[in-house]
């Protein structure tokens, strides 16, 4: 009997090229930070093992006196460092029965929960570094106004608003992190504007619910008791390898092995003056 031969039909499920778009589908709508952060992927390039972003501060102005020969000056540039240290994966293996016999697509559920984990994974990472924000010179650490309660008033907000503008960065283009707990205490701020109330003209992002003082209000689990303020420059993410899947015959098992895994790295910069974290112990 001649071999029968298994072509693109028959292994659809498992195609490289057909699960790529779903995954990142699923990356994009489950991460809620990712997108709130500066992304530097694109000078990830081969063969390299993290990305320098050069950093340095500026010129000043000074008054020309009349007969008098002006001062050159120079900037010193240094650089923050985003390292490849994260590589992280899910991997899962289907026997060739429960495949077969079950009443669901097993494969594209099972992406979108590994999807999911990843996502969340990159979140707490960038959580992480936003939390190692400047702790002297400036100090960006700071505790809660009402002391001994992790209660999110609207004197804190005001000073990390001032920490960040001192820093010359424009509040209404940061980020406010705060848990699910503290959604009540966010809407008892009078100044606090509710997203839904936003109007046609400005769209909505993940996990925001609203704004104040014109940073938007950002809603994730990971914050916990504490409350993060940035810029969206305040940290760095790069991707040297993007959310790869990968298939390989289980023969052992009579399945298939799947594994989905990507590898980046994320670094607070400019040595965490461009967040400020509000808690109850800083």
């Amino acid at each position: 009997m001649a071999d029968a031969l298994m072509g693109q039909t028959e292994i659809a499920a498992a195609s490289k090229a057909d699960v790529s778009s779903v995954v990142q589908s699923f990356l994009i709508q489950e991460a809620k930070l990712l997108g709130k952060v500066s992304d530097y992927s694109q000078f990830a390039v081969k063969g390299a093992k993290s990305v320098d972003l050069p950093i340095s501060g500026g010129f000043s102005a000074v008054a020309k006196a009349e007969n008098v020969a002006s001062d050159s000056q120079i900037i010193t540039y240094a650089a923050d460092t985003i390292t490849f240290n994260q590589h992280d994966q899910v991997q899962w293996l289907n026997e060739e029965i429960a495949d077969n016999q079950a009443a669901i697509n097993l494969l594209q559920d099972q992406l979108m929960k590994a999807s999911k984990a990843l996502a969340l994974q990159v979140d707490t990472d960038i959580v992480t570094e936003l939390k190692l924000a400047s702790a002297s010179a400036p100090d960006h650490q700071v505790v809660f106004a009402s002391t001994g309660d992790d209660i999110v008033a609207l004197g804190d907000v005001l000073a990390a608003k001032a920490l960040l503008e001192t820093q010359n960065i424009e509040f209404n283009e940061c980020y406010i992190g705060v848990g699910p707990e503290k959604m009540n205490e966010m809407l008892a701020i009078a100044s606090f504007i509710q997203a839904e109330r936003w109007g046609n003209s400005e769209p909505i992002q993940k996990g925001v619910i609203g704004s104040i003082y014109g940073a938007k209000v950002v809603q994730s689990s990971l914050f916990a008791d504490f409350m993060c303020t940035w810029h969206p420059s305040a940290v760095g993410i790069a991707f040297q390898r993007g959310a790869t899947f990968q298939s390989q015959a289980d023969l052992a098992n009579l399945g298939i092995r799947y594994s989905l895994d990507q590898r980046y790295g994320v670094e607070v910069l400019d040595s965490g003056k461009r967040c400020v974290l509000t808690d109850s112990t800083s």
